[in-house]
């Protein structure tokens, strides 16, 4: 992001009540500048791994909501009031001056990228131009790879219907992944002709996986030439940090109990699933304190496929470095309800890149209908977007952005 030799002072900053795509409430930030300017973003209400947040007990986020409205138009719309709205630089750092905590746990990581986003939203208003253009300048043409959620938590998503059957993979999502030389357009198409080919979910991930393929071949397409499978293994939630070992309670081990494997046996559990499949992309498949599991699965793997950190970096860029100067994973997972500045989230993604990761830029839970992350992701030149399931409109409005954004890209070479 380049600073622009204009100016433009903030007139007003402005938060209110939304809600998300689950009924919950949520914030929505404006930033007014001269006249008739505005730029407008709504933040994720999930709290995920946000800073100071204790639970994702839907209960609280009332509460939260009210926290981040008041604070939005009180202390931050007295702190940059009169900035200039082109200086992204200089507003992102008094957001972080005013927050005064290593992890934004003053404000909380969603209320300043709220704001810090919607600066920047109304920055290209005020220029008339796309916010992917106006933060990735003219070299922002490259389209992201859609990485299309198939089976989320323990629903498998259907194309046709929009309605969530049981998935029994428990707790595995798995993605599909088009060829990343095809038009955008033609990547979300067959992704949604070969979800409506699916069936039901597996208690077992092979099985799914298997059926997955069967479905690939019976919409008309190639598994591993025209699509490739991804997995959300989310090694976290299986992970014994007492016992150092991953647990498998749906798998039957020796003596009747359920299996348990430790970070070399889940390295050799991943290399055969990846022989056996057209698997390109593992989403978090080591707890994220296992930094010597990581480390030895990108040694063993990463020569062949994506191994991407999420919970493991956090979109946290001292994690990101010592993840780097380890050998812990190849690609990097963001969410911008983690990042907190729009400056901190670009620092993050140079920083991936330079080190030759790849990059994914991922939905929140309890997403809205902005399409910010579509833009951020041609802005930023990442090479994939994980912005859900092919059958819910919040979902669909970042992938209907993006087609939008690729015929105008088209259009200007």
């Amino acid at each position: 992001m380049e600073q622009l030799d204009a100016e433009l002072p903030i007139r007003d900053i402005f938060a209110r009540e939304i809600f998300d795509c689950r009924g919950n409430p949520t914030v929505e930030a404006e930033v007014l500048a001269g006249e008739e300017i505005v730029g407008r973003v709504s933040v994720p209400s999930g709290a995920g791994m946000e800073a100071g947040s204790k639970t994702d007990d839907d209960r609280e986020i009332p509460e939260r909501t009210e926290k981040m409205v008041e604070v939005i138009n009180t202390h931050i719309a007295q702190e940059l009031i009169g900035r200039n709205v082109f200086d992204q630089e200089d507003i992102d750092k008094a957001l972080l001056r005013l927050d005064g905590t290593d992890d934004k746990s003053a404000l909380g990581t969603r209320t300043v990228f709220g704001v810090s986003a919607a600066v920047a939203c109304a920055a290209a208003a005020a220029l008339k131009l796309p916010l992917y253009r106006y933060l990735g300048g003219v070299q922002a043409k490259s389209m992201p790879v859609p990485v299309v959620t198939v089976t989320e938590r323990r629903r498998i998503m259907v194309a046709d219907t929009g309605k969530g059957m049981e998935n029994r993979t428990g707790q595995y999502g798995i993605f599909l992944i088009p060829a990343e030389h095809l038009p955008f357009r033609t990547q979300i198409k067959m992704c949604v002709e070969i979800c409506r080919s699916m069936g039901k979910a597996s208690a077992d991930i092979r099985e799914t996986l298997g059926m997955l393929k069967t479905a690939v071949e019976r919409a008309g397409f190639q598994a591993g030439q025209d699509v490739t499978f991804g997995i959300d293994a989310s090694a976290a939630k299986r992970y014994d940090c007492g016992q150092k070992c991953y647990r498998f309670p749906g798998e039957i081990g020796k003596k009747g109990r359920g299996l348990q494997r430790t970070s070399q046996e889940m390295t050799v559990y991943y290399d055969e699933l990846t022989a056996e499949f057209p698997i390109s992309f593992i989403e978090d498949p080591m707890d994220c304190e296992d930094w010597d599991g990581w480390a030895e699965i990108t040694e063993s793997l990463g020569d062949r496929i994506q191994l991407s950190g999420s919970s493991l970096y956090r979109t946290d860029i001292k994690r990101l470095e010592k993840g780097i100067k380890m050998g812990a994973a190849n690609a990097i997972t963001v969410r911008t309800d983690r990042a907190g500045t729009l400056t901190e989230l670009s620092d993050v993604i140079k920083m991936a890149q330079k080190a030759g990761y790849g990059v994914s830029l991922a939905h929140s839970t309890g997403e809205t209908s902005d399409s910010l992350i579509a833009d951020l992701a041609v802005a930023f030149r990442v090479s994939r977007i994980q912005a859900g399931c092919l059958c819910h409109m919040e979902n669909m409005e970042k992938y209907n952005r993006l087609i939008r954004i690729e015929e105008r890209v088209g259009e200007t070479g």
